[in-house]
């Protein structure tokens, strides 16, 4: 079970004023980056990018090996995914909810019920920042571990008192609809709306330590992570798949 530091109870404390602090500023942040020609908009983001991948890739590096097969559930347009395959050498297979294989990217279509692969098909099977999106977790978590060899890993916000909860739901709304909106806006030259299913189903750590645990699965390690400034965790959790 994941217990927090001293010094992370203590950041907890402060959570309240810098939530406060962050709400009117990420709002100006819109704004601005509303103002700013495009090319430096997606050089900012690419930049905000790159720092959260360096984590994810960090936390992968003890669990994936060269030549392993790795479903990338939630790929998306695959960048991720083919930056996995490149750094650790593994076999990637990407699936979405959205199909975007007009685009020529190789990712397959999920179809909200069943992942089209056999049955411990791959060796690791991973999802970043997707669960919080789905509104039937259980499901999705028995899809993985049913085509997983090896292990599970999860990549999810959480929270730690109930104003970062809060800050936490905003950010979301912020990231997803507010900057996806933005963004889009900034790739299509005309104003466009995005739209994902939100349904806000963030858990505390030890919370989704239960969950996961209550599929069978062992929590072999849990790695929490603060953003510096902002009211921010993010956690990994690598899964132990149990032995068919």
């Amino acid at each position: 079970m994941y217990r927090p530091s001293w010094p992370e109870r203590a950041r907890f404390l402060i959570g309240l004023p810098l939530s406060l602090i962050y709400f009117p500023l990420m709002l100006l942040t819109v704004v601005f980056y509303a103002l700013i020609p495009r090319g430096l908009f997606a050089r900012l983001q690419d930049a905000n990018r790159a720092k959260e991948v360096a984590a994810r890739l960090a936390a992968l590096r003890s669990h994936v090996a060269p030549g392993e097969s790795v479903l990338d559930f939630g790929a998306g347009r695959g960048d991720f995914m083919k930056l996995v395959g490149d750094e650790f050498g593994a076999d990637m297979i990407g699936i979405d909810i959205i199909d975007y294989r007009d685009e020529g990217i190789n990712v397959l279509l999920f179809d909200g019920r069943t992942i089209p692969l056999p049955d411990k098909s791959v060796d690791v099977s991973m999802a970043a920042f997707v669960l919080h999106h789905t509104i039937d977790q259980d499901a999705v978590l028995r899809e993985l571990i049913r085509v997983s060899r090896q292990r599970v890993v999860i990549f999810e916000d959480t929270y730690f008192s109930p104003w970062q909860y809060a800050f936490v739901v905003w950010n979301d709304y912020y990231s997803n609809i507010l900057m996806g909106s933005l963004k889009a806006m900034k790739q299509l030259g005309k104003f466009a709306i995005t739209s994902m299913p939100m349904p806000l189903t963030f858990r505390r750590v030890n919370a989704w330590e239960a969950f996961f645990r209550g599929h069978g699965l062992t929590v072999a390690s849990t790695m929490v992570r603060h953003n510096a400034v902002k009211p921010m965790s993010k956690v990994t959790f690598v899964l132990d798949v149990p032995a068919a």
